[in-house]
């Protein structure tokens, strides 16, 4: 049995960031500003260079990122990659230290998010799912929005750290932290079906001559939420670039549909139009467009339908 959640003033409290891409140096950053002291870790040092110069320090391993830490907040790519960073003699649950609290912002198969609880446990501390929705722009802004499964002591311990990156609002979806997870990947699911939705509604709107625009005026009928009008127009504009700092890639579109597609599979749930995501995701791919925002699955239907992929539009 884990010990007692001690709570503590927050400025007192010492946070470990593990992971800097561009989402996870965004989060960072907001954890800085907030005044936390910071200490970062990332396989590639050069990422950490922004942070330093604002205040933060770099530790040479994950193990000894997390020494003194009383919140661990981690943004990792995938599974595989949250479990190698744990384990090992560098990892960090090596050098975490009893009572502290980890919040993985990862989207990563629910039973994995299970796997690591238990790890936590062994070791004295408390794991939280902490699966944020929103793009590195969002994360920048300190808009995220987080949904957070665990220890709800732990949660409430860990809250002024995650409120720093989470304007957005905070979700508690229950002492399981799977259930984050599991609700992290319905949320992509929306969003990459009506990627996908879009995309072919172009596309058979394209092959019966009715103008671009009348389609996204159709469009903004039924839908009203900017981010996802901010993706129909990627697509409708073919603008799947991604600038510093922004954006989420094929690869990544691609690695939660196969989460999704593995939880549906845990639990004899059929998810069908997983299925056909996960087919069009391969085929952008395979038609060498995997470095593009994950909204150029848009295009999916096009490549399939014969039709012509006019110039992309692309960033200065």
């Amino acid at each position: 049995m884990l010990g007692h959640v001690v709570n503590m003033s927050t400025s007192s409290v010492k946070v470990t960031f593990l992971g800097l891409g561009s989402m996870g140096s965004a989060i960072a950053r907001n954890i800085l500003k907030k005044g936390f002291q910071l200490v970062v870790w990332s396989r590639t040092t050069s990422k950490a260079n922004d942070l330093i110069k604002a205040g933060a320090r770099l530790a040479a391993t994950a193990r000894e990122a997390v020494t003194d830490a009383d919140i661990i907040v981690s943004c990792l790519f995938d599974d595989k990659s949250c479990l190698d960073t744990a384990q090992g003699e560098n990892g960090y649950l090596m050098g975490v230290k009893k009572n502290a609290i980890h919040v993985n912002t990862t989207t990563i198969n629910p039973n994995t998010s299970t796997q690591l609880a238990k790890l936590h446990e062994q070791h004295g501390a408390f794991y939280i799912a902490g699966t944020v929705l929103g793009r590195p722009d969002v994360a920048a802004a300190g808009q995220l929005r987080s949904f957070l499964g665990g220890n709800l002591e732990a949660i409430e311990r860990a809250r002024p750290v995650v409120e720093a990156y989470s304007g957005g609002s905070i979700i508690v979806v229950g002492d399981n932290p799977a259930h984050a997870n599991v609700v992290k990947l319905t949320a992509n699911m929306v969003l990459a079906a009506n990627l996908s939705l879009f995309g072919q509604i172009y596309a058979l709107n394209e092959r019966w001559g009715v103008d671009d625009d009348i389609t996204q005026q159709i469009l903004k009928v039924f839908y009203s939420h900017p981010g996802l009008l901010a993706y129909e127009n990627r697509i409708r504009n073919r603008d799947y670039e991604i600038g510093e700092g922004e954006g989420f890639r094929v690869e990544g579109g691609l690695k939660d549909v196969n989460a999704m597609l593995t939880a549906g599979d845990e639990v004899g749930v059929p998810l069908p139009f997983c299925s056909v995501l996960r087919e069009q995701y391969a085929s952008i791919i395979g038609n060498g467009l995997k470095d593009l925002d994950w909204s150029a699955v848009g295009d999916a239907t096009r490549i399939n339908a014969g039709l012509s992929l006019p110039p992309r539009n692309k960033r200065e």
